[in-house]
């Protein structure tokens, strides 16, 4: 698994682990725009901070920090391999505009404070935030990257085996009813 597909895979667990997300609110305008939903009511500023801080708190915004720069080295990678008389002026070219791109974290950063906002009460963002703040919250987040590490694998893994059953189980009824798969 290479670091994109793991921190995708680390921010996919990160948010099953936090709950399901029904609702999400759309972002102001920005360069990131999430799935299309029914739009509940604004949260509170204040609501909307401590979600951010939630968001931060609970490590996934850790999953999902170094898309970026991986991103970034994939553009040098793409345009140096077509035109690599250009390196140096496209290393500077990125090197500029690194700020502008790193604010695009932010975008995600926003979007996970409203989606934590949507499904947790204000108070219920300070309980929960209150835990990731303790020792034992901090350890939490500390051993995320090992937890997600191997339960990627694991899960693949375990999605083969189960399909393989499944299919076979089909395979085995539709055999009783006649057919041949």
């Amino acid at each position: 698994m290479n670091g994109f597909s793991l921190r995708l895979t680390g921010v996919l667990l990160a948010a099953t682990l936090a709950g399901p997300v029904c609702a999400q609110a759309p972002l102001p305008s920005g360069s990131f725009t999430p799935p299309a939903a029914a739009a509940p009511p604004a949260p509170a500023a204040s609501h909307l901070a401590v979600a951010r801080e939630l968001v931060v708190a609970s490590g996934l915004s850790r999953a999902y920090s170094g898309v970026i720069p991986e991103l970034m080295v994939k553009i040098n990678m793409n345009f140096s391999q077509t035109r690599p008389e250009l390196a140096n002026d496209l290393k500077a070219t990125l090197d500029q505009l690194q700020p502008e791109f790193n604010r695009y974290s932010e975008d995600l950063l926003d979007f996970g404070a409203r989606v934590y906002a949507s499904v947790l009460t204000e108070q219920e963002c300070k309980d929960t935030l209150n835990f990731f703040k303790s020792a034992v919250g901090k350890k939490y987040v500390e051993v995320q990257p090992a937890i997600f590490a191997n339960m990627g694998p694991a899960m693949n893994d375990w999605s083969k085996a189960v399909s393989a059953r499944m299919f076979d189980r089909v395979r085995a009824e539709m055999k009783k009813k006649g057919h041949e798969l």
